[in-house]
């Protein structure tokens, strides 16, 4: 069963494609592909960067309510991060932690919701 995180970023308007470059700069990426919006690969875990389009807009709109902090209304992409075996999570920490470098983030599951941390899981 597939484990999802969500990664609510402001990166200050990036497009789908420079913000997913950004994020897994130093990773090696396999089967990439991408659409309007959005860019996906395989990096050890499957990553997707959405940025830009009216989707994004109301996944954000979706969650901002329901975020204690009040950050998620601000931001402008989404990664997700889905895992599927044990031996992703090294990949999982190294994306999320190269998202929090490099933008302000605000993390969220279904299983914690936005409590969710990283030295948790």
């Amino acid at each position: 069963m597939a484990y999802e995180i969500q990664l609510y970023c402001r990166t200050g308007g990036l497009d789908a494609a420079a913000g997913f470059d950004a994020l897994t700069a130093g990773l090696p990426v396999e089967d990439r592909c991408s659409g309007e919006g959005w860019v996906s690969a395989e990096a050890g875990c499957r990553i997707e960067f959405s940025a830009g389009t009216p989707l994004v807009a109301a996944m954000i709109a979706e969650a901002a309510p329901d975020d204690p902090s009040g950050r998620v209304g601000a931001a402008d992409a989404v990664v997700t991060l889905t895992v599927i075996g044990d031996d992703e999570w090294p990949t999982v920490t190294t994306v999320w932690r190269a998202a929090k470098s490099l933008w302000d983030v605000v993390p969220y599951d279904d299983g914690s919701g936005f409590a969710v941390d990283l030295d948790e899981l």
